[in-house]
């Protein structure tokens, strides 16, 4: 039979989950992926993600050899335990030893972001460039960074959370506690935060519906509305600071951006990378090449293909 790796992305409101068999060559359109709402109940979804695999695998006529996850953090990979989570709620959750004892089989888990950027080096927009930054923009903000094929966890599973680089200490809230992060400014719970404080519940004069969404607030920032425009300035701002910074510290090839805002929001990306390269020395500046993710929504469970794929065959990253 068919050895088959097991792929999982589980975000803050939905999860992917699809089968891809080895060796992994590449990532084509018509590869079959189930979508549900992420559960809040992490059981649950556990539950839900075997039950996706399982079925797949058989539908694939293959053999489960391993799963991969990606997944917001922070994490303990060397345990697959998930230790805080705060878009789901989930604490010192044993993701990867669930999944293992369910299915039988060797998972690894790691940072969503991360995940998201060794999909997108091997198999993606970045396929061909080393270094490759991953930005990804949807519900929250987060990075990864592959350097010669191997992904960059950092001393302290840190490297990459420029989300959480502070743009302004008097700014918003931020779900990791600090005020004026990068997230909180331009990520889409950040901007759906922004537009309950600047518009609350009211409507328009004309009786329209105020923004509630990240979506909401561009459309009413290219329709003109004041209030709208400074918000999505400011998420540009806060973005271009996340850009210049991997810019500056790793000078990657290219900066791939995905995530669900990142895809959606193609002007306020190339407003971000345009004030970015003025925050950067000119030599970065010259260099800095800022494109969309290859895969679309799936560079995270592409990602996590690739890493189960690794965990069958040496190569690690």
């Amino acid at each position: 039979m068919t050895p088959l790796v097991g792929a999982v992305d589980i975000g803050a409101s939905k999860t992917l989950v699809t089968v891809a068999a080895l060796p992994i060559a590449d990532w084509p359109l018509h590869r079959q992926v189930v979508r549900f709402a992420t559960p809040r109940d992490a059981a649950e979804c556990v539950g839900r993600v075997c039950r996706a695999v399982t079925g797949l695998a058989g539908d694939a006529t293959g053999r489960l050899v391993a799963v991969g996850c990606g997944m917001p953090g922070p994490l303990d990979r060397e345990r697959g335990v998930v230790i805080h989570s705060p878009n789901q709620g989930w604490r010192d959750v044993p993701i990867g030893p669930w999944l293992a004892e369910r299915l039988g089989i060797p998972v690894v888990i790691d940072d969503d972001a991360r995940t998201g950027a060794i999909g997108e080096a091997v198999l993606g927009a970045g396929a061909g460039s080393d270094p490759v930054a991953y930005l990804t923009i949807g519900s929250g903000i987060g990075s990864g960074v592959v350097l010669g094929g191997r992904l960059l966890h950092g001393a302290h599973d840190l490297a990459g959370e420029v989300g959480h680089l502070v743009a302004d200490r008097q700014g918003p809230r931020c779900s990791c506690g600090n005020r004026g992060c990068v997230e909180a400014y331009a990520s889409g719970r950040g901007l759906e935060r922004r537009a309950r404080l600047t518009w609350g519940d009211a409507t328009t004069a004309g009786g329209r519906r105020t923004p509630r969404s990240a979506a909401d607030v561009f459309r009413a920032a290219l329709l003109g509305d004041p209030d709208a425009r400074r918000l999505a300035d400011e998420a540009a701002q806060a973005l271009a600071l996340a850009l210049a910074s991997l810019a500056a510290t790793v000078d990657p090839e290219v900066i791939v951006v995905g995530g669900s805002v990142g895809l959606a929001q193609r002007r306020l990306v190339r407003r971000a990378a345009t004030l970015a390269r003025g925050r950067c020395m000119w030599e970065s500046a010259e260099h800095l090449r800022v494109m969309s993710a290859g895969l679309g929504a799936e560079s995270v469970v592409a990602g996590a293909a690739v890493l189960a794929g690794y965990l069958i065959a040496p190569g690690s990253p």
